[in-house]
Order: C-alpha cells, then structure tokens, then sequence
C-alpha cells in the first residue's frame, strides 16, 4: 500500500472507530444523545433491536480497530523486489531475502542459535533488514554482531542486486551451552 491509500484507510478506520463508540455509548445511556440520535431512540428502546444494534455496533468496532491495526503494522515490505536487466525482469520475495539474511548470519559462526528475520522496504529502493537473534552464551556480542551485520549486507547484495540500507541486529536471548554426555 502507499501512503496515500494508508492514510486513507487509517483516517476511515479511525472515524469509524469513533463513530462506534459513541453510538455503544448511547445504548447504555440513552439521555446522553437525546437530540443527536434521536432516530435511534426506536433502536434503543425495543429490545430486540438492542442487541442487534450493539452485535453490529461491536463488528464495526472490531473491523475499525483491527484496519488501525493493520496500518499501523504493514511496513512490510511488498510482496517482491523488481530488478530489471537486458532480457527481462527478476522478481525477488521478501521470503527469499529473508532467507538469504538468515543463512548469511547463522553461517557467520558466531554462536548464533536461531534467527528470525523481517525485511522491509526503505526510501531510495533499498531494504532494511532486521534480526532477532538467540545466542549461546560464549559469545562476545558486539564484534560478533557486527560481524553478523557486514556478512547479511554483503551477501544480500551480492546475491540479489538490493541496496542494504542498514542490518538491525536485536540479541533476545543468551542461552547456556550444554555439554552432551555420550552413555
């Protein structure tokens, strides 16, 4: 989505969201709206309309809450990355950066466990690449992560053409090495 259509749909959520409210409001207290919602004084007074008005007035809370949500939260990235060249174009996923990212830094063999990537997109048609990573707890965190930074950048560009704005590197857990026992 581009910001536009974003804006949109937030600015419709959020009046939407409004909206609701107010009028679930005027289901409990009918004198707070007398004048404004005065039509609706039929709704609120018959009781089968009540609950039929607050089961669609909390659905449209619901669906507004959830599209702020959403906008709030889609800086993913597209669904693919276009490079075009001489003899036609290359789609790249976000999947397969992700997994180039995620490669490149559990083969930096620094003591990562795990990983967990999010690629988004960036200005100037280039990506920001983000990890979560588990380490073992013999690790000297800043030079390796640092390391695990040049060795993502360097190989998503080389293997896909982007431009890296910047890798994000978050350490979420520091796990123990447990030595194993042969029986």
């Amino acid at each position: 989505m581009n910001w536009f259509t974003k804006s949109v749909l937030f600015l419709y959520s959020l009046i939407i969201a409004v909206l609701s409210g107010i009028l679930l409001c005027a289901v409990f207290d009918d004198g707070i709206f007398a004048d404004l919602l005065s039509p609706l004084s039929s709704i609120v007074t018959d009781p089968v309309r009540k609950y039929f008005y607050i089961v669609i007035m909390l659905f449209l809370l619901f669906l507004s809450v959830a599209s702020i949500l959403i906008c709030i939260t889609s800086g993913r990235m597209s669904k693919t990355r276009i490079r075009n060249t001489d003899i036609g174009g290359v789609d790249i996923g976000a999947d397969a950066i992700e997994s180039i990212a995620s490669n490149s830094a559990k083969s930096a063999q620094v003591g990562i466990k795990n990983v967990k990537v999010r690629v988004s997109s960036s200005k100037n048609n280039s990506i920001i690449v983000k990890l979560n990573a588990d380490l073992y707890s013999n690790v000297e965190i800043p030079s390796s992560m640092t390391k695990v930074q040049e060795k993502v950048k360097k190989d998503i560009e080389r293997y896909t053409g982007l431009t890296v704005e910047s890798v994000q590197v978050k350490v979420v857990k520091v796990e123990p090495i447990v030595a194993k026992v042969d029986k």
